[in-house]
């Protein structure tokens, strides 16, 4: 899998990275003519995804198959050369949009990476007219038992349940464990174990009839038995977070990556704009429309 996800990038380096070397030290790799130096792959390893950044520091094995993988393609590509599939028109044509889109890349970065700025006044403006965008939702956290009732049972299994439920709250309110009697009793496969915790939610995370509940009670207060859908249910909630609006600090690199990313693609859109006044382009996509579904080559019924 992870071979797989990094693949792309390597063929990328592949192209652009394993010519000749005039480096006489560190050479980690030689395929024939090509090599790989400890530097070039330091370089190819930080132009993966940040995740897979992390995976190949925290597994030196995975960074010996990644080298692996460079001398595999190398490899391949030498074979193929040999074959003369490098002057195969369709392949040329291949390389040619990856050298395309590496170098438009490449170009992106170096023209627009570090001019396009975002400033702090600009992260408070935007913050102070969108504050909804950053609102913590009232959120409650609670814990149930649930008293299962199968689908499609008669109204005497429904009455067992709601009493075996009001039997279960006489406990509690008698000072036995909410945890241990939800391990005991609750037909919740997914919360029983953990005493029947179910964390924070906020409003439209449950039914209807368990969250009109929930959200009512006060801390540390139990409920009638509640019936839903599921069956009965008696819930406690442990605690209640009122509604409110993150701090600038705790949203700042968010709000600065997005202003960053909306200023870079109004500057690409600007530039791609100038571009075209200076290169010739053509676009016909009334062919697009053209584009017809192949008729079925099934034989006509009889």
């Amino acid at each position: 899998m992870f071979l797989a996800l990094v693949g792309f990038s390597f063929i990328f380096f592949f192209f652009f990275n394993t010519f000749a070397s005039d480096e006489k030290e560190n050479i980690l790799a030689q395929v024939g003519s090509y090599k790989l130096t400890l530097e070039e792959f330091e370089v190819q390893i930080q132009s993966l995804p940040p995740q897979l950044q992390m995976a190949l520091l925290r597994n030196p094995q995975l960074k010996e198959q990644f080298l692996d993988r460079w001398v595999d393609i190398t490899l391949i590509a030498q074979e193929a050369r040999d074959k003369k599939l490098d002057q195969d028109p369709e392949i040329q044509a291949k390389i040619e949009d990856i050298m395309n889109a590496v170098l438009a890349q490449e170009f992106l970065q170096r023209e627009m990476g570090d001019k396009v700025k975002v400033t702090d006044d600009e992260i408070e403006t935007y913050y102070n007219g969108h504050k909804e965008d950053f609102a913590n939702l009232e959120s409650v956290k609670a814990r149930h038992i649930l008293l299962k009732v199968p689908e499609g049972v008669n109204e005497k299994a429904w009455k067992e349940a709601e009493s075996k439920a009001k039997d279960i709250k006489k406990k509690l309110e008698n000072g036995k464990d909410f945890a241990e009697l939800a391990k005991k009793y609750s037909d919740d496969p997914g919360t029983k174990d953990s005493g029947g915790d179910l964390g924070f939610f906020t409003k439209g995370r449950m039914v209807p009839e368990f969250e009109s509940v929930a959200f009512s009670l006060k801390p540390g207060e139990l409920s009638e038995p509640v019936k839903t859908n599921f069956g009965y249910h008696i819930i406690e909630v442990q605690e209640k977070k009122a509604a409110s609006i993150k701090n600038l600090a705790d949203v700042q690199a968010q709000i600065r990556q997005a202003l960053q990313t909306e200023k870079q693609q109004k500057s690409q859109d600007a530039l791609i704009e100038q571009l075209k006044a200076k290169y010739p382009v053509k676009v016909n996509k009334d062919l697009l429309a053209e584009d017809k579904p192949q008729e079925s080559m099934a034989p006509p019924e009889n």
